[in-house]
């Protein structure tokens, strides 16, 4: 049966599940006249359950639907396949929900190892920046020495070319 065989049934019924349930029962027995009995019969333990596809559930529901025989026999299937696509899908979020949480795990592993990071290089851009204040510092005092010890230099050219200090003679 087709997905949208189910779906038709669906609308036809406005979305009523008994409603649907007869209408794809009476479908079935007309198939079955059709292909002149050939629905498999599967015993209800050795039916298999889908893992989490959902084609593979639409098919199980429809095959299930089909071998009804009452309306009661199809709530206690649907009730019965309800059940296990809710632990199917149970399943399935759970394995989703520990890989997430690992993800998440990860993540935050990393943003701490950035953070160390980030605080680590705010603290050398910090220490630079002192560095260099300092640097200035003692290129303006290294200037001034040598302004003054060009003056001094100068002064003491000037008073030794005057002879003042003329210790040869």
């Amino acid at each position: 049966m087709d997905i949208q065989i189910l779906d038709r049934a669906l609308q036809e019924s406005c979305y009523d599940i008994d409603a649907t349930i007869k209408s794809l029962s009476q479908l079935h027995l007309t198939e079955n006249r059709v292909t002149s009995g050939s629905a498999e019969k599967i015993p209800q333990d050795q039916k298999p359950i889908p893992d989490d596809g959902t084609t593979d559930w639409v098919e199980l529901v429809i095959r299930e639907m089909m071998t009804c025989s009452s309306v009661e026999d199809a709530r206690a299937k649907a009730a019965k396949l309800l059940k296990g696509f809710k632990k199917s899908i149970g399943a399935r979020f759970e394995k989703e929900n520990m890989v997430l949480k690992r993800a998440v795990c990860v993540l935050l592993k990393r943003r701490k190892e950035l953070e160390g990071g980030s605080r680590e290089v705010r603290h050398l851009k910090e220490l630079v920046a002192h560095q260099q204040e300092q640097l200035r510092a003692l290129e303006t005092t290294n200037y001034g020495l040598n302004l003054h010890l060009k003056q001094a230099l100068q002064c003491n050219s000037n008073f030794v070319s005057a002879g003042s200090f003329n210790l040869i003679k």
